[in-house]
């Protein structure tokens, strides 16, 4: 099922990276296809670098590059060496430009040990990071990400995003990122665009929209008296309802967990009783942040 996509419009500058955030079904992957040309609109237009992306002009196709997480272009049965060979031929790389990219790639990415196996050998971090070589073997001039890093072990992620991080800001390549995990987002975009149910419902900066997620903090509240903490926690969870509609996040033994606007925190206050309860209020990190942004409209 794909998501129908409504007012979209945005631009994107050159040399910059753009994180594209949104819950499932939100219509993060339907956007990357059209904006590859792997998909195309049933109305509106469209244009990057200048052109419509369905027809599919090879002067477009030889200025991107597009790695999909759960994809490969990788020939499965052969050696990697052997599918940037091959694009080198079609995209029609020098000989020097070859060998000075291919360096550049096996170094930042640790790819010395995997050039010459097959590619069903590799494990799921080395065949991303090969992706990723393969679609930066050209020099794009723009790439598009969608969700890179999924399943990837810590290794892997930290090499991708510090390697894109050095392409923006040394060759300004400009960066289309769309992921679930929002280390990708903080640790390589500017800015960001928020999509729900097909429509954009945040476009600014990164800055802009984590000092909007500073409205909500975590709130957790931990009984004192141990042996009677399930009749306690639930008389609590009953006035926090009543007063102000809020039902805990999570709840473990002894402890409840809120996400609470810092405007209501003085009125949460009140329904303390001292000695009954203790409190601990702290930040939201900036995921936990935007999980509860998608949880408050989803009931919208």
């Amino acid at each position: 099922m794909h998501a129908c996509l409504t007012d979209i419009n945005f631009s994107l500058r050159p040399g910059s990276a753009l994180g594209f955030i949104g819950p499932n079904g939100a219509g993060k992957s339907s956007l990357i296809k059209i904006l590859c040309g792997i998909q195309k609109p049933t109305s509106g237009s469209v244009r990057v670098l200048g052109f419509d992306p369905s027809k599919r002009d090879r002067q477009f196709l030889k200025q991107i590059g597009a790695v999909f997480g759960h994809k490969t272009s990788l020939w499965w049965d052969l050696p990697v060496k052997t599918s940037l060979d091959t694009y080198r031929k079609i995209y029609g790389v020098s000989n020097i430009d070859y060998s000075e990219r291919l360096s550049e790639l096996v170094e930042a990415l640790n790819l010395a040990n995997v050039l010459n196996r097959p590619v069903r050998n590799l494990s799921l971090g080395e065949r991303v990071k090969c992706e990723l070589a393969l679609n930066l073997m050209h020099a794009p001039t723009l790439i598009f990400l969608d969700e890179p890093t999924v399943g990837l072990d810590v290794t892997s992620k930290y090499e991708i995003r510090k390697y894109l991080n050095y392409k923006r800001k040394v060759e300004g390549l400009s960066i289309f990122l769309t992921s679930h995990d929002l280390g990708d987002i903080e640790s390589c975009c500017e800015e960001a665009i928020i999509l729900d149910r097909g429509r954009i419902r945040f476009d600014g900066s990164m800055r802009e929209l984590n000092d909007e997620l500073k409205d909500t903090v975590q709130l957790t509240v931990t009984t004192v008296a141990q042996e009677q903490y399930e009749a306690v926690l639930e008389k609590f969870k009953q006035k926090m309802q009543a007063s102000q509609q809020l039902d805990p996040v999570s709840e473990a033994n002894e402890q409840l967990v809120y996400v609470v606007s810092t405007s209501k925190i003085t009125t949460v206050y009140e329904l303390f009783e001292p000695g009954i309860y203790t409190l601990e209020i702290k930040a939201l990190d900036f995921e936990n942040s935007v999980v509860n942004l998608f949880n408050s409209w989803a009931s919208e």
